[in-house]
């Protein structure tokens, strides 16, 4: 008669991990290796691929906010060489009256606009500096010299809206109010939007300068650098643009 053995053998599992025999090897979420996403950051063309969209989608804003302000100059010049209809008089009378601008605060504020502009393009250049030692895999260099200029900069950004706050603040008290005149309209309404279009950059660079405190990636930290790097030197130049046309179209 054949003989039954008791003993019945345990099917044995295969372990999870490890690429021995017998063994499935990791998949993506078991145990505690490298899931896949670990390295992808450092990938230079995924970052370059990034950092190139970001500059379109800048350079698109920067187009259409020089369109806005090229109309604005436009309606500046005409307005100030237009008669306007006054139906008390029963005549065409010229109301256009030229703004007593604090030039002393406005080349103050000028010159702390162009030092933030210079503080950000070297923030900028360290940023790329420390993303060429990232692609190594080594930390770059520090010296004694180095100075936190991305904080400078929004230091300065902020000193700039405030010296702006004092040049309206200088108007009103003369009695030139936003509907007082055409002129005190339309220096209220170019540097208005100025100021509004620059405190979005400033914000920008209030998340880039916090990305210790907010968890951010390098990559991510230094997009956001080189970015608003080019936007913040726009709204340098834009500035410059906005002093001329007050100054030399005052009238």
């Amino acid at each position: 008669m054949p003989v039954v053995s008791d003993h019945v053998e345990k099917e044995r599992k295969p372990k999870l991990g490890g690429g021995g025999p017998g063994k499935i090897p990791h998949r993506r979420g078991y145990g505690g290796g490298d899931d896949g996403d670990r390295g992808r950051g450092n990938d230079p063309s995924s970052r370059n691929a990034r950092l190139h969209r970001f500059r379109v989608g800048i350079a698109l804003c920067i187009a259409s906010v020089t369109m806005i302000f090229i109309g604005l100059t436009l309606v500046y010049m005409v307005r100030q060489n237009t008669h306007h209809w006054d139906p008390r008089l029963h005549q065409e009378v010229y109301d256009w009256k030229p703004v007593p601008l604090p030039y002393r605060q406005l080349w103050t504020n000028t010159l702390l606009l162009m030092l933030s502009s210079l503080t950000i393009e070297l923030a900028r250049r360290r940023m790329v500096r420390q993303a060429e030692f990232a692609q190594m895999g080594i930390l770059p260099p520090r010296s004694r010299g180095d100075l936190p200029w991305l904080t400078l900069t929004v230091l300065l950004g902020m000193a700039f809206l405030a010296g702006q706050t004092i040049v309206w603040s200088i108007l009103r008290r003369q009695g030139f109010y936003l509907r007082a005149n055409p002129s005190s309209s339309c220096f209220y309404l170019l540097t208005g939007l100025h100021a509004l279009h620059l405190a979005g950059g400033l914000i920008a660079l209030l998340y880039a300068a916090c990305g210790r405190w907010l968890r951010l990636r390098f990559e991510s930290q230094w997009i956001a650098v080189d970015v608003t790097a080019l936007y913040w030197h726009f709204m340098g130049l834009l500035w410059l643009a906005i002093f001329a046309l007050l100054y030399f179209a005052r009238g």
